[in-house]
């Protein structure tokens, strides 16, 4: 029921946005091109980016192939956003469910709770469709069993991630780490953590480069490992005097109550922050945009832990503080939803379109399917799912037969 209510928000939320034209960002209008050409079998040239540019050399997200069937069906921009809500509805179902094994029924129902209205659930819901929506099921299915003691079901389910994003090779390396500390099966860990390790050496040296145009990891110029090495000292200052990391990382702490520091899941947050705090790419560093939903499951499921573990605790004071740890978790996520874009959906405004969105709709009825057209961001994923589009100025572009600006 949780995961259904979660489901109806997400969806709501996409379609009111899809309703009234409002693109975010062009990612919408990239994925859209990307199943739309794993829909036909074909390699996923996106020509949003270049005229040849295949998606796999900018991030590497395979994964992404097993949503292809669902847009053959339902071939339209549309479609993603309604399976994002479903894959992140999925992961509240699985948060809510070791919850409820955990920490018991009403215990499920507030931490899941909590958890299908995050700051870093919905901020990624409002940017649309981006390839970490599957990063979420799939880390709270594994972090599930991880929590249940099902360390092989866990192993195989994490260490999927690699599939879903470059990046995610650093956190299955965590998590190898902390499954074999948790369980002593020390073989499974260290092949765990070797497999992340090996897939994310392989992927950023040799398979993104092999299919990137240019022969390179475009984002490697934002992140300098080096720094971090000759300076330790440089970045935890940095990190401790800037206000959009420090938001992201109090934010990390006080939506789980602090619970998150007493479950050793929590560590698995850490790959994920560092890459970021050491980015010099400032829309990395903040809570805003899809960054952190894939620290989503890891808080919640790291809250779980904690407060189970707390609840055992010697000392009266923290038993006490973890028997109302799961109202903690809830209260926090209440308290901070009206400065979230959910809470939106209260605003009258948001519920009907006017003169920009019919003449929106009156400029797409002009361009037939098929035609090759040159447009902005407003407008671009309302054509990527049967026309040619490119982005405007993209060095290499042809000479478009239409051309499309908000």
């Amino acid at each position: 029921m949780l995961s259904l209510a979660a489901f109806g928000a997400y969806w709501l939320y996409s379609t009111l946005q899809w309703r009234r034209y409002e693109s975010p960002s062009w990612d919408l209008a990239i994925f859209t091109q990307v199943l739309r050409k794993y829909a036909h079998l074909q390699p996923p040239i996106v020509t949003i980016k270049g005229v040849d540019f295949n998606i796999l050399g900018d991030h590497f997200h395979p994964l992404l192939a097993i949503l292809a069937p669902i847009y053959a069906v339902f071939p339209t921009a549309y479609t993603l956003l309604v399976l994002q809500a479903v894959l992140i509805a999925i992961s509240v179902f699985f948060v809510a469910k070791a919850a409820h094994e955990h920490l018991g029924l009403v215990g499920g129902w507030l931490v899941g709770g909590a958890y299908a209205i995050s700051w870093g659930v919905q901020r990624a819901v409002a940017v649309q469709f981006h390839e970490v929506a599957l990063a979420a099921p799939i880390l709270a299915i594994s972090l599930w069993l991880l929590l249940r003691k099902a360390w092989l079901p866990a192993a195989i389910w994490g260490g999927l991630l690699v599939f879903v994003k470059e990046d995610l090779g650093l956190t299955v390396m965590a998590l190898g780490l902390v499954l074999g500390w948790r369980s002593k099966k020390w073989l499974l860990g260290g092949v765990l953590t070797a497999w992340g390790a090996i897939m994310f050496v392989l992927t950023l040296t040799v398979i993104l480069p092999s299919l990137n145009p240019s022969n390179q990891y475009d984002y490697s110029r934002y992140v300098s490992v080096d720094d971090l090495v000759a300076n330790p000292l440089g970045f935890v200052t940095g990190l401790l005097t800037n206000d959009a990391k420090m938001s992201t990382v109090l934010l990390l702490l006080t939506c789980t109550g602090l619970f998150i520091l007493r479950s050793t899941i929590g560590l698995l947050a850490l790959p994920t922050l560092v890459w970021r705090f050491l980015s010099t790419n400032q829309g990395h560093w903040g809570p805003t945009w899809h960054y952190s939903l894939v620290l989503m499951p890891i808080a919640y499921a790291a809250a779980i832990d904690g407060i189970a573990a707390l609840r055992q605790s010697d000392r009266p004071f923290l038993r006490a503080y973890a028997s109302h740890g799961a109202v903690i978790v809830a209260t926090f996520a209440i308290a901070i939803s009206s400065q979230l874009p959910l809470f939106e959906l209260r605003n009258p405004e948001r519920w009907v379109t006017g003169l920009r969105q019919e003449s929106a709709a009156r400029a797409l009825r002009l361009i037939p399917a098929g035609a090759s057209v040159g447009t902005d961001v407003s407008l671009m994923a309302y054509l990527a799912a049967d026309r040619q589009v490119y982005y405007i100025g993209q060095q290499g572009n042809p000479v478009e037969e239409y051309l499309l600006i908000d």
